[in-house]
């Protein structure tokens, strides 16, 4: 464990090696605020102490923001997913991750804010702390301005400094002990002015420590203790580049906004002067009159006119080329704003317009989802080490179904902390096309219904999802009985069976239905074999046709509907719709001139001989 000292002069050595960083990081945080004159002093008159134009970096920063924070899937998996007691084991983890990103507000826009960083500063930084009020972690989104990463050569997160300041009123309030130390010799004086100074607090977490400390008091410490995990519980996102700078989006866009904002103003400057141009007049002008149906006496009226300065027409042609430099630093385009630079153009147009934005959407997703990932394992990771035999309840919402779960740390997490952080299959794609092409890849059989499920481009539960599309088609399937069961009524009649109880289970059937009852369960009651009084032993079937043991059942006989296939139902159509209608997935989906295209096509199957 290091010193307070040793800590102090590592933090000064990479403070000094990130200067350059951290004059990029204020220059674009002043830009956005429109602060041009910390930038640029005096760039701006005082009549216009602010920029005439819209600030583009700033309404880019945000539209980036807003499509890259979008919440990814969240979903545990322990290998290869097969009994029923791994995918409820899997789906519990699952909750207690959506659990923690929701209460940590991440969906209530703590997402778009980590995305505005990573975008506009090159990094993006989650901390995962505990908070021992409610005994679970919290995944904290901070400010990357003032941090200072320290990565090994595998890229693994060695430290991580956070520095900022603070008033000192607020930091006595936190700790009394630095009161005296922060009033100097001015402990008496009331007006000493000591509570309003900002004070640079400097926090530092490594593997073995984590370390709070003034470094204008001397290093004054005010939180030391180690760290109870041996990990730093920091996940930070850092955006790819060709040096190891960390670099934002906007770092060469400022000098081309700052120049459009200079050059609004300059013809700003140049319409006033025109407006308020001196007049020339001839000589023998010897009264000027000023105002509405003003008369003028000269021979020479040609020569009357105001002196207005030549506006040069590459002045505008400038303002034009300075924003489209704009756009081609920070690899926007016109499309996003709807404004584009032509009377006709082709919806192959405008997708080849939004090629790069989808790009680098689709880059950060990636590695934010990264980031997010190396998060919640790590509060798996403090869940059960600092709170194992807590018993504690969770409720929330997972891909749009509500639940409540209760859940021990060390018998629900056991220590497995992996979790699956995706945008899915259909990162950068609109929807339509997205589905298509998974239907495509599951109709060839080269993925699964679940990786399909997983990579929607919608909230859903995978779990609870399937087991209604079961519960469906095993209540369809249970309809088509109950149907081919009804059809065999004439059959039997002409066998001379008795139809009365068919007829009976059947409306039996709609009674309960009417009253609100599963069909499952109406079903199963309408069905139950009913013992007559005197015939104990010999169960009769529901149609009347009961058989003696080893005999086949009566015509009336459930068995005679439900064995083999059933009248009017060719075989290899057993379970599907009425005349062989195809089901979704024999859906013919299929690309044509860069259009999502869906057919559909019946085959109806008739036995032969």
């Amino acid at each position: 464990m290091l010193s307070t000292s040793e800590v102090a002069s590592k933090v000064s050595k990479l403070r000094l090696a990130a200067r350059a960083r951290d004059q990029r990081q204020k220059d674009v945080r002043d830009i956005r605020s429109n602060d041009v004159d910390t930038i640029v002093p005096s760039l701006m008159p005082d009549s216009f102490p602010k920029p005439i134009v819209a600030n583009m970096i700033n309404s880019m920063a945000k539209d980036y923001a807003e499509q890259i924070g979008v919440m990814p899937s969240i979903n545990c998996t322990s290998g290869i997913i097969t009994s029923a007691a791994a995918k409820k084991f899997s789906s519990k983890r699952t909750k207690i991750a959506h659990y923690w990103v929701i209460d940590s507000h991440l969906p209530a826009g703590k997402q778009v804010e980590f995305a505005d960083s990573f975008i506009t500063y090159g990094l993006g930084v989650y901390i995962v702390e505990p908070d021992f009020e409610k005994k679970q972690p919290v995944i904290r989104v901070e400010n990357p301005i003032g941090t200072y990463p320290e990565f090994d050569v595998f890229c693994n997160l060695r430290s991580f400094t956070k520095v900022w300041h603070e008033e000192a009123i607020h930091l006595v309030s936190k700790f009394p002990f630095i009161k005296r130390l922060l009033q100097g010799n001015n402990a008496t004086s009331a007006d000493s002015g000591w509570a309003s100074r900002d004070v640079e607090i400097v926090k530092y977490l490594d593997r073995d420590q984590m370390l709070m400390y003034m470094p204008e008091f001397s290093d004054q410490p005010l939180i030391q203790m180690p760290n109870p995990l041996g990990k730093v519980m920091v996940s930070p996102a850092v955006m790819p580049g060709y040096d190891k700078e960390m670099r934002g989006m906007f770092d060469d866009a400022i000098w081309p906004q700052l120049a459009k904002g200079r050059m609004a103003l300059l013809g700003l400057e140049g319409v006033e002067k025109s407006v308020r141009a001196a007049l020339a007049v001839p000589r023998d002008v010897q009264k000027i009159t000023f105002g509405d149906d003003a008369v003028i006496r000269t021979d020479n009226p040609d020569k009357i006119r105001y002196i207005a300065p030549d506006m040069p027409q590459y002045a505008m042609q400038e303002g034009q080329l300075l924003e489209q430099e704009v756009m081609k630093s920070t690899r926007y385009n016109e499309a996003r704003s709807g404004q584009i630079d032509a009377s006709i153009i082709t919806g192959k147009g405008v997708q080849a317009l939004m090629g790069n934005f989808s790009s680098v959407v689709t880059t950060a997703q990636q590695v934010v989802s990264e980031a997010l990932r190396v998060a919640i394992e790590m509060a798996f990771e403090m869940d059960e080490k600092l709170w194992p035999d807590e018993q504690k309840t969770i409720r929330g919402m997972v891909n749009g179904t509500p639940f409540e779960e209760s859940y021990v740390p060390r018998k629900d997490i056991k220590g497995v902390y992996t979790v699956d952080v995706t945008y899915g299959f259909a990162a950068g794609q609109d929807p339509a096309r997205a589905i298509v092409a998974l239907l495509q890849l599951r109709g060839d059989q080269l993925v699964s219904r679940d990786f399909v499920q997983r990579q929607l481009p919608m909230d859903i539960d995978i779990v609870q999802l399937q087991t209604q599309i079961d519960n469906e088609q095993l209540t369809d399937a249970l309809k088509q009985g109950v149907m081919a069961y009804v059809q065999q009524l004439g059959a039997i009649a002409a066998q001379g069976g008795d139809v009365e109880n068919i007829l009976t289970e059947v409306a039996d059937i709609i009674k309960k239905r009417e009253k609100g009852a599963p069909l499952h369960e109406a079903v199963l009651e309408a069905f139950t074999p009913k013992t007559p009084p005197g015939q104990q032993g010999m169960p009769a079937g529901p149609g009347g046709g009961g058989g003696g043991p080893g005999g086949s059942p009566g015509p009336g006989g459930p068995l005679g509907a439900v064995m083999g296939t059933p009248q009017g139902v060719a075989p290899g159509q057993q379970g599907m719709a009425p005349g062989g209608r195809p089901s979704l997935m024999e859906l013919l989906a299929g690309m044509s001139g860069n259009k999502a295209n869906m057919g559909a096509t019946i085959q109806r199957r008739l036995p032969m001989g």
